[in-house]
């Protein structure tokens, strides 16, 4: 039991480090898209080995969450300003603009400094998980005259991004009650939230393996 509660603990690092080599192996094919896709990966290496290092060193680490969601946001919203739709697109400037003024809003009232409050990751996450199902639709339902979509790498890690970030959104949400019930909770919480970063990355590794990676 211990041995998978170990796991679960550190393979929110293992799980994006093993992702990135698949990258790394056509990293000079990859097209812009699957580039911002590398970022996020990157990113979410970086910032989950530091936290693990701060909290192993019984150091704060609640500006590497709002550092995350933060440049998560950025990085995600590039990417889907490049693939969705006119309308889509003039909207994505303007929600951004909204999510940073609330980023400040809640910076200034120390969340990411001496606390973690799940609003700004809540936010954020229901904003990704809107941009994929604007996504799926366009492509699934009105693009219908385009075939292969199935075949393209993007649209896997597409449907990655949707599980992990709509699974957060349950997990952001309901934080800060079920701590307030049961603080013991949120070790289970974060071991959830590795499973679905991990199930992002197995998403990944399958589009750029067996999918077109140049078909977007």
């Amino acid at each position: 039991m211990n041995s998978i509660i170990f796991i679960f603990n550190y393979i929110d690092i293992v799980a994006p480090l093993v992702t990135l080599f698949f990258f790394l192996r056509r990293f000079k094919e990859l097209p812009k898209e699957l580039f911002f896709i590398f970022l996020f990966v990157f990113l979410q290496f970086i910032c989950n080995l530091t936290a693990s290092m701060l909290e192993f060193l019984k150091i704060t680490n609640y500006s590497i969450y709002a550092t995350n969601i933060l440049f998560s946001f950025l990085i995600l919203s590039f990417l889907f300003y490049r693939i969705s739709n006119r309308l889509i697109k003039k909207m994505i400037p303007w929600v951004g603009l909204i999510f940073f003024l609330c980023g400040l809003y809640s910076l200034s009232h120390g969340d990411g400094i001496s606390s973690y409050d799940s609003f700004l990751s809540t936010l954020g996450s229901i904003i990704i998980t809107a941009y994929c199902l604007s996504f799926f639709y366009w492509r699934l339902v009105k693009e219908t005259t385009k075939t292969g979509l199935t075949e393209s790498s993007l649209f896997w890690i597409i449907i990655g991004i949707f599980t992990y970030f709509t699974g957060s959104f349950l997990i952001f949400i309901s934080y800060k009650y079920l701590i307030v019930q049961d603080p013991s909770v949120v070790g289970i919480l974060w071991r959830f939230h590795n499973l679905l970063l991990t199930i992002f990355c197995i998403y990944t590794i399958y589009g750029l393996t067996w999918k077109d990676f140049r078909k977007i």
